[in-house]
C-alpha cells in the first residue's frame, strides 16, 4: 500500500493496484476492509502503530507540557519511518480527510487544551488545537522537511518553539491573572502588616 500510494499521491489509488502489488485479488482485500475507507483507516492504524514501535519508548502520556518536547522524538521517528510516513500524509491530503490516528490524537489534545486554556484567548480549543496538530504531526513534519526544505532537526526546532510560543500565549493569561490576584495584598494583609509595625 505504501508503494501504491507514494506512485500516485494517494490521489485516486484503487483497491485493485493494492491487491495487484501484494499478488492477491481485490476481493482478498475487501474480505478484510469491507471499504476503501475501512482500508485507509486501517493503514493510519498500522503506520501509527509502526511510529510508535519504531520510537522505542511508550507512547507518552500527554499533558500542554509535554507536548513541545515530544516534537524531537517524533521527527526523528517520521524520518526513521520516511516512506510509510509520507504515504500517510499523502494518504491524508487524497482522501481530503483526516485519518483514524490523527482524530484520535486531535480529540485528545483538544480536551487538553480545554481544560487549560485561558478565557480571554481569541481562540476556540478547536482552534488551538488545529494549529499545534499543524506542528506536532507528520504532516508538520511532511511540510517542513519536504516543502520548506528543513532537516529533521531544523523541522523540530522550529515545531517546538512554535508549539511552545502558542502555548505559553494560550494558558499564560489565566496563570498570570491568578499570580496578580495572589501576590497583591489583600486589605487584611496590608492592615497586619501595620499593626506588626505598630
Amino acid at each position: 500500500m505504501v508503494d501504491v500510494i507514494l506512485e500516485t499521491d494517494g490521489i485516486g489509488f484503487s483497491v485493485q493496484a493494492v491487491a495487484d502489488r501484494a499478488g492477491v485479488t481485490h476481493r482478498t482485500i475487501y474480505n478484510h476492509f469491507p471499504t476503501r475507507e475501512a482500508l485507509c483507516d486501517a493503514f493510519s492504524d498500522y503506520v501509527d502503530e509502526l511510529l510508535v514501535a519504531s520510537s522505542g519508548a511508550p507512547e507518552p502520556a500527554w499533558s500542554l507540557a509535554s507536548i513541545p518536547l515530544l516534537v524531537e522524538g517524533l521527527y526523528r521517528t517520521l524520518a526513521l519511518r520516511d516512506r510509510h510516513a509520507r504515504a500517510y500524509v499523502m494518504l491524508m491530503i487524497g482522501n481530503r480527510r483526516p485519518m483514524s490516528a490523527w482524530r484520535k490524537r486531535s480529540l485528545m489534545a483538544e480536551k487538553l487544551v480545554a481544560r487549560e486554556q485561558s478565557e480571554k484567548l481569541p481562540l476556540t480549543p478547536r482552534q488551538v488545537t488545529a494549529v499545534i496538530r499543524m506542528f506536532v504531526s507528520t504532516m508538520g513534519w511532511h511540510l517542513l522537511t519536504e516543502q520548506c526544505g528543513l532537516s529533521t532537526d531544523e523541522a523540530a526546532a522550529a515545531s517546538a518553539w512554535a508549539t511552545r510560543t502558542l502555548l505559553d500565549a494560550a494558558i499564560t493569561k489565566r496563570t498570570t491573572k491568578r499570580t496578580a490576584k495572589s501576590s497583591s495584598p489583600s486589605q487584611g494583609g496590608t492592615n497586619a502588616t501595620r499593626r506588626r509595625r505598630n
